[in-house]
């Protein structure tokens, strides 16, 4: 398989992963970032690579079948035009955009690939929960906890947009597109006025209810499901990627007896390997602009609540 040229736009932190993963899959040609300082320390970590501190600079010196927009969000929109305008797939990074606008006037372009960077859904024991999916029978009900320390960075936007966006579409993929017909939720404000440090939000999805709960202030990390059916519940950890199902066996005498099965990953493979090797080469994308989309348009409707 011919290898594509590509480019990284945005070299901090998760840039840097970005860079990694491009490098390791892809001819990495280019990087870019307005930081000097970050561009600079990428570029001693990799041989030939060319460097930027402006997008247009980029797009009229390289020739590049696809890209990573890894940037603050409102920039995302404005990067990601002009990158499929010039015929380049472009990846972009969640929350992708601050307001619904800015993405929907990506629709327009068919004849390239944009797609948005939801990593848990290629998180391995996230497959694996959909295969246990029918041992439960009818879901009932789906709780997810995302917590995480307060971000070192001025995006102009909250917890909702940051964390708690993961799940939304976490969960619409375990019921099925379109099917929630309602959401709100209860957020506080700590760090300011205005964006949510803390968020518990209920996704409506007519024959089940979900809830999530984010907040960027706990001192620990921690990502976990739990789906709930009428003959057993799942639950998985997205850091651990370990997964547990439990079933009942004879749930009639005083006394109810369940089985828990645990299951351990063989290897941990890292999610986003997995998600630029599909936007890269797979015939077939597991997240559209349209997903992107619709889980934008749900978290901001919370929000802005």
């Amino acid at each position: 398989m011919k290898k594509k040229r590509t480019a990284v736009i945005g070299a901090g932190w998760f840039g840097r992963a970005h860079i990694r993963n491009f490098h390791n899959l892809s001819k990495l040609v280019a990087i870019c970032d307005k930081n000097e300082e970050l561009i600079i320390r990428a570029a001693e970590e990799y041989e030939n690579l060319n460097t930027y501190s402006d997008i247009d600079d980029l797009l009229n010196n390289e020739d590049l079948d696809a890209v990573s927009v890894v940037t603050p969000p409102k920039q995302i929109p404005v990067i990601t035009k002009k990158c499929v305008e010039a015929g380049i797939d472009t990846l972009m990074e969640k929350p992708m955009a601050l307001n619904l606008a800015d993405l929907n006037e990506l629709t327009q372009y068919k004849d390239v690939r944009i797609m948005p960077g939801f990593i848990e859904l290629f998180n391995p024991v996230f497959d694996k929960l959909l295969s246990f999916l029918p041992e439960i029978g009818e879901i009932i009900s789906i709780a997810s906890k995302r917590i995480g320390l307060y971000p070192k960075r001025n995006w102009d936007m909250g917890v909702i947009l940051d964390l708690s966006i993961h799940d939304i579409y976490l969960q619409e993929r375990v019921m099925g597109k379109n099917k929630i017909v309602n959401a709100f939720g209860v957020k506080k404000c700590y760090k300011d006025t205005i964006h949510a440090d803390a968020a518990f939000i209920i996704l409506d999805f007519g024959t089940a209810i979900g809830q999530i709960e984010s907040n960027w202030l706990t001192p620990s990390k921690f990502r976990r499901m739990y789906v709930n059916g009428e003959d057993g519940g799942i639950s998985i950890d997205f850091i651990s990627q370990t997964i547990n199902i439990r079933k009942g066996i004879d749930l009639q005498g005083e006394w109810p007896v369940t089985k828990d099965i645990i299951y351990d990953p063989l290897r941990q493979d890292e999610p986003l390997k997995r998600e630029i090797q599909n936007f890269l080469y797979d015939k077939e994308l597991k997240v559209s602009l349209d997903d992107g989309i619709r889980a934008l348009e749900i978290a901001l409707k919370i929000a802005n609540c």
